[in-house]
């Protein structure tokens, strides 16, 4: 009798393990789990949904509304005037009227110049639009990464509190035959203590996580995330570091917006340059005299910039260092996103050869020494806690493993959200 039951735990055991040891296939998980969709769903309705997201396309809806009026003519003026001779208090005589129509004229290319700098800061706002965007798919796509970390994990848990249970009860049996010593049974149950511990820990940062999520996708904090069973399988194109670098620098929103205010900024200074010279107007009208007399009235004038010292000197050398700052913003940007492109890359190139070796040496060479141990257990040759040491490095390998896929799909999501092509402009049909 002890005998069949040692062999039917033998073979409950083996079977166990030719189903965990591998990465969990999702179609051999239970079928009335709420499962998440796929992540790139998950993107389109943050997108679409959140409120970040919706306000900066306003503001972008703003800025291009104002391109145009920036370069605009100043409104015409309408001007009636009447004269009137006081020379006698009690009874005024009248002299003339006139009625007239003036237009301000800027000098030319001042004009042109504020509508260049309108458009650089749509640009800019369209770029920051690119930013949010991108940055909103970056984290949902971490967040599903990490949900796919726990996931597994507790897949793993559920597996190996199974298996603990298993020796538990071996401990016991053999305990009872005095085959066995009581801490062996007692070991297994603080095991499996400690199993039970780690998936509360899991469950509470699980819920953390999916309010994130749910807080992208507009929706309650409560509202249930489905588990994430596997992640999409992703690659980088460009292996060279060199030619990620330029990647990112071409198409990075942060270095779209950096170079958009320098735009800016230069067309400020133009600008300022510009008000050195005067601005002209005209005027067209009509005037009577007493005796109705109809007169033609044309006139023609200029600004007289003279305070030049306290006006536009200043302005300019104002201009001047907004210009350098962007420069310098920009050349910091630019340093910025080669820094980071160099940190995801070495940790995309770590995360792949880590995913290897598990897969290929420690995941198989743990399975193996588990089922070395438990069998050598079950026979009597072996002790107990030879059998928790070599569990403990299974269940550790797997979700490990778990991890490791969950931080290299973070590192490409890192490199995506720089290298990704930058969007075409809808309004001008070009990048910014």
């Amino acid at each position: 009798m002890k005998v069949n039951i040692i062999s039917r735990l033998f073979i409950i055991l083996m079977l166990l393990f030719s189903f965990y040891s591998g990465n969990g296939d999702a179609s051999d998980k239970p079928k009335d789990d709420l499962l998440a969709p796929p992540v790139d769903e998950l993107i389109a309705e943050a997108l679409e949904k959140s409120p970040a997201v919706g306000a900066i396309r306003s503001r972008v809806a703003a800025s291009r509304e104002l391109v145009e009026p920036a370069s605009a003519l100043p409104d015409p003026e309408l001007e009636f005037l009447l004269e009137e001779n006081i020379s006698s208090l009690s009874s005024p005589g009248f002299v003339k009227g006139e009625i007239v129509l003036k237009q301000e004229f800027p000098f030319p290319g001042k004009r042109s110049v504020l509508g260049k700098t309108a458009g650089a800061e749509s640009e800019m706002e369209y770029a920051g639009l690119v930013d949010i965007e991108r940055q909103i798919t970056r984290d949902v796509r971490t967040i599903y990464a990490g949900l796919y970390a726990l996931d597994s994990e507790t897949l793993v848990l559920n597996a190996a509190r199974e298996l603990v249970r298993m020796l538990e009860a071996t401990a016991a049996m053999r305990y009872s035959t005095g085959e066995g010593e009581q801490e062996s049974q007692i070991k297994a149950q603080i095991e499996s203590s400690r199993l039970t511990e780690r998936m509360y820990d899991i469950a509470a940062e699980r819920t953390g996580m999916a309010a994130g999520l749910n807080r992208l996708l507009g929706r309650s904090g409560s509202f249930p995330v489905g588990k994430v069973t596997a992640l999409p399988s992703v690659s980088i194109k460009h292996e060279g570091i060199e030619r990620l670098e330029e990647l990112a620098l071409a198409n990075s929103p942060a270095v779209f917006i950096k170079k958009a205010a320098v735009k800016s900024a230069e067309y400020r200074l133009e600008s300022a340059e510009l008000d050195f010279w005067p601005d002209f107007f005209a005027g067209a009208g009509i005037g009577f005299d007493n005796e109705y007399d109809p007169m033609a009235l044309i006139s023609f004038g200029l600004t007289l910039p003279v305070w030049q010292n306290s006006k536009q000197k200043p302005l300019k050398r104002a201009a001047g260092h907004k210009l350098e700052e962007a420069k310098r913003s920009l050349k910091e940007a630019e340093t910025v996103i080669s820094s980071e492109i160099a940190g995801l890359f070495a940790r995309w190139n770590r995360d792949q050869e880590q995913i290897r070796r598990y897969r290929d040496a420690i995941i198989p060479q743990t399975s193996a020494a588990l089922n070395s141990a438990r069998a050598s257990y079950i026979a009597g040759r072996a002790d107990f806690s030879v059998v928790i040491e070599d569990y403990n490095l299974w269940f550790d390998a797997l979700a490990q493993l778990a991890r490791r896929e969950s931080d290299k799909f973070i590192s490409w999501a890192g490199i995506d959200a720089f290298t990704a092509p930058f969007p075409i402009s809808e309004k001008k049909g070009e990048k910014p």
